[in-house]
């Protein structure tokens, strides 16, 4: 099982639907795990109910030490998903009541993207992401987004996991550029799409499957298995 926590550095370029993308690219037994304290977007984007979702799960695990139960649902595209509420402050406590266990009641997946939206030390996104295989810092290749990675990475890369970089986008800059000036490896880039990113959520599953951010996202999903493999190894 590889479990893969998203974060971005400040705004927001996709970090949820590359999520999404990444688990419809990864094939059967993937799941996307909402635990932005920001609130949710999935289950408005797919049409959705809020629950089952962290919700359910956060209430069947309040009890500190219980095991918290996994509710899915499955989105149009035909991935699976553990939705988050849109309220921030039902998001918030949702997430801080289960996140030291949310990880760990994904194991039986063989490949979960958990979203937990932008980087914030004081929520329980480094809880949740220190759980993970691999931690992935969505960015867009601009000055800008690079710098808003240059400033959190001490911070990230304390959390524990190894971390990469994934681009939404190639320009203004490539792969090679963003790693020379982070210091960390870039896992790809993420085609923009929106047609695509569309289909990731609400389907049909051929047509988000065959779209052109999916087939972006194969490559990446292959990168990301190889690196959170390397570091059982090396562990």
């Amino acid at each position: 099982m590889t479990a893969i926590g998203l974060v971005s550095p400040k705004h927001a370029p996709g970090t949820t639907t590359a999520a999404v993308a990444l688990a419809l690219a990864a094939g059967d037994g993937a799941l996307v795990v909402e635990a932005d304290a920001a609130g949710g977007d999935i289950a408005a984007r797919a049409g959705l109910p809020l629950e089952p979702g962290l919700l359910t799960m956060a209430a069947a695990g309040r009890h500190g030490g219980s095991a918290a139960s996994l509710r899915p649902q499955c989105l149009p595209s035909g991935v699976d998903a553990v939705v988050a509420p849109t309220s921030p402050d039902q998001a918030a406590a949702a997430l801080g009541a289960i996140a030291d266990r949310l990880v760990s009641a994904t194991r039986h997946r063989d490949v979960v993207c958990v979203d937990c939206g932008r980087w914030s030390p004081v929520t329980a996104v480094p809880v949740v992401l220190a759980a993970c295989d691999v931690i992935v810092v969505v960015t867009d290749p601009t000055v800008a987004g690079i710098e808003h990675v240059r400033c959190r990475l001490d911070a990230i890369s304390a959390i524990g996991p190894p971390v990469t970089v994934l681009l939404v986008g190639d320009r203004p800059y490539g792969a090679g550029e963003v790693e020379d000036a982070v210091g960390v490896p870039v896992a790809g880039a993420l085609v923009v799409d929106p047609r695509g990113a569309a289909s990731v959520y609400a389907g049909p599953p051929r047509l988000a499957g065959k779209s052109q951010l999916c087939r972006s996202a194969r490559p990446v999903i292959d990168r990301l298995a190889q690196l959170a493999a390397r570091t059982e190894v090396s562990a």
